[in-house]
Formats: structure tokens, sequence, C-alpha cells
């Protein structure tokens, strides 16, 4: 809805805006064999009901999804909804995400997954051509925030993120996990978990 309404004061241009933000990329594991027991339709539904419960966590938090992809989601905190304690919003959104997922069932599906959240300087705006455009975000906290959310099967966690977002959500008892090499990243990104 926020978006919608920039992009009607804007007449549908949405100048991109730069700006300090928190990513978090949600993506299901086990994807494939869930399919393959539940079918198409049942996957469907699986997704659905998937998304429907991680996005309105995500706006209770102060968050936008952005983007859908697969069986995989990414939201941004302080884009367009300026928030200055977007770094602890997306912290809590992640939490609530693996408590909902731990709980619930979906599609009579029980789930697992994986998050990544990154904090970083962030372009968002419109995109696209043939008439045809899409609200987007660009960065290193975007892509370090996907990395992350592969890296959780390296470490064996659930959850990632960086030292940035670490130090400004003030994470209690947040475990860190190293320095991690991170694909596309030239230094070392110190990451961190949620203690267990």
């Amino acid at each position: 809805e926020s978006v919608v309404s920039a992009m009607i004061a804007d007449r549908g241009a949405l100048a991109p805006v730069e700006r300090r933000a928190t990513v978090l990329f949600a993506d299901l594991a086990g994807f494939t064999q869930m399919t393959e027991k539940a079918g198409a339709r049942g996957t469907v539904a699986v997704i659905n009901e998937f998304f429907d419960s991680a996005t309105e966590i995500i706006g209770r938090h102060n968050g936008i999804v952005t983007q859908f992809q697969g069986d995989a989601l990414m939201a941004t905190f302080n884009l367009s909804v300026e928030d200055s304690d977007h770094a602890a919003h997306a912290v809590w959104a992640a939490q609530d995400i693996l408590a909902s997922v731990r709980d619930t069932q979906f599609g009579g599906q029980d789930l697992s997954v994986r998050i990544g959240v990154a904090t970083g300087d962030v372009m968002a705006g419109n995109v696209g051509g043939g008439g045809r455009q899409s609200y987007t975000v660009y960065g290193d906290a975007v892509n370090i925030a996907a990395r992350l959310e592969e890296m959780n099967k390296d470490y064996g966690t659930a959850v990632l993120f960086t030292e940035s977002t670490a130090r400004l959500a003030a994470v209690s008892g947040a475990r860190r996990m190293g320095n991690a090499v991170v694909r596309g990243v030239n230094a070392p990104v110190a990451v961190y978990s949620l203690a267990e």
C-alpha cells in the first residue's frame, strides 16, 4: 500500500530513493521434496499460505515484501515506509516467521525456512521496460542477505545476519559465527545468528 501511494503521488514514476535499509530474504528448505509430496495444486496452496503468513508478519514489523520468487521472498525495512528501527524490526520479523513455521502447518505440510538479513545502503525504485515496471531494490545489502540465506545450510542455522544488523538491532544473545567469504563481496563479512 505504501508503494502504491508513493507511485500515485509521483504519477507512476517513483523516482529512485537511496537509503540505509535492512533487507530480509526467506526461502523454504526442502522445497523440491515437498513439491513431489504435495503435487502441483498442493504446492500452490502451501506457498500461498506461507506467503500470506510471512507477509502479514513482515507488515506488522513495518516491512514490505518487494518480491516473490518461487518459494522465496524478499522484504525491505525502511523502504518505502521510513523506520529508524528497521534492523530490529527485520530481526523480529525473522524470529516471528521462524515461530510461525515451527508452530503451523501450511497446506497440510510441515515447513522449514532459511532467512538472511543484511543492513546497508540500497537504491529502490521502479525499473522495467515496454510499459511494464516493477518496484525493486539494489545494493550490497540485497546481495549479502540473499547469500546469507543460502549459507544457513553451511552453518546449520535458520537465520544469519550481518554485524551491522546485529549492532543496529541490539540483538540480545546474538551469536557470532565468524567471518564468512560471501560470493560477490570483496571483504569477509562478520556473520551472526540468533541464540538457540
